[in-house]
């Protein structure tokens, strides 16, 4: 199983306390996904940013629904393997 978070250098020009959030998903929990497939979009300072899947798998469960916001570090979904 792989923990789908926003990659950490997306960040840097954050300030502690700043948060995102998820735009929309493109794919729905139980959904076979690829390896680079863009599985939904957030915004992050004004900034769209792809969610891509890890690995080929399925989309197992959605943490952040569309709409919500996070936080650095945080678990936006999990792909496990087909």
């Amino acid at each position: 199983m792989s923990e789908i978070i926003l990659d950490p250098a997306r960040w840097e020009s954050m300030e502690a306390g700043d948060a995102a959030f998820v735009e929309e998903w493109l794919a729905c929990e139980g959904d076979r996904v690829h390896a680079g497939q863009v599985l939904g979009r957030a915004m992050l300072i004004q900034q769209n940013v792809d969610i891509e899947a890890p690995h080929d798998g399925v989309l197992e469960q959605i943490c952040v629904a569309g709409g919500d916001s996070f936080g650095r570090g945080d678990v936006l979904a999990r792909v496990v393997d087909f």
